[in-house]
């Protein structure tokens, strides 16, 4: 598995939300990992609250400590922030908030914000909300765009939603939305939900640029070795693949959420000897 390298580790203080952004930063200066995807979400960062003054002292934090910044994720599924939404004030709200984000992630200099499908009522025509999510990731992506920033379509679940669930929607609506500004990213649990493989994804986007490497059971955000997923196949078939992008270590299982850093440790500490130094 010479290809894949321990550096393409990147951490996320999704699971560090009790603690404070400086604890989580530590945490990966312990485990020796150089690079992040920083969750957008309250305390460490809410586009609702942020100041262009908090948003500065993040950036010049990471320029201190040499830590790069692989992705911005603004939070999408705790908060009521949804883009296909049926209530058109609701809708409006969800795209203002995706769009205060991609101003965020520009300001923080991130190349790439992570976004979702929202959903529809799951007693109304799918088609309806397919076409309010689509036309809203347009606007999404039109201005990403002229912010420099590249969208990431994640598949969800579909406990979570009923649009992007599967590499077949996600491929659909990255074609029928159409610019160059919004791709796709692998999330492990959610391909694994869909019955789906990394080869699957290769073949359907011609290439991958960000990959979520989560456990699960199949679902659910677990550390490395907590569920049953072949994490170590994952890692091998991206390497046949030529990945050369990053691995976050996406937990959200709320176990983990007293003493992150144990989680987060467990985890590098299941790569550490399948990477490359």
């Amino acid at each position: 598995m010479a290809h894949l390298r321990f550096a393409q580790i990147a951490g996320m203080n999704l699971h560090y939300r009790m603690y404070s952004l400086a604890y989580f930063f530590d945490s990966m200066d312990k485990h020796g990992v150089s690079h992040i995807e920083l969750w957008g979400g309250s305390p460490h960062l809410y586009s609702d609250t942020a100041t262009d003054a908090q948003v500065k002292r993040i950036r010049q934090e990471l320029n201190r400590r040499r830590l790069g910044l692989v992705c911005y994720t603004p939070e999408q599924i705790m908060y009521p922030f949804n883009i296909a939404a049926q209530d058109e004030a609701a809708r409006r709200a969800g795209i203002a908030y995706f769009g205060k984000n991609i101003e965020i992630a520009s300001a923080l200099e991130a190349e790439y914000m992570l976004i979702t499908s929202g959903w529809g009522y799951y007693n109304e025509p799918r088609e309806e909300a397919w076409k309010r999510s689509c036309e809203a990731l347009r606007t999404l992506a039109d201005k990403a765009q002229g912010q420099g920033v590249t969208l990431l379509l994640e598949v969800l679940q579909p406990m979570e939603s009923n649009l992007v669930t599967d590499l077949a929607s996600l491929r659909r609506m990255l074609n029928e939305v159409g610019s160059g500004a919004m791709t796709g990213l692998i999330d492990t649990v959610a391909m694994a939900v869909a019955g789906e493989t990394i080869g699957d994804y290769f073949r359907a986007l011609g290439g991958v640029p960000h990959v979520h490497l989560i456990d699960g059971t199949p679902s659910g955000h677990l550390a490395l070795g907590d569920g049953h997923l072949p994490v170590e196949a994952y890692l091998k078939q991206l390497a046949e693949h030529g990945y050369a992008g990053y691995l976050t270590l996406e937990l959200a299982d709320s176990a983990y959420l007293t003493d992150p850093d144990a989680a987060f440790g467990r985890s590098v500490d299941r790569l550490r000897p399948l990477l490359s130094p």
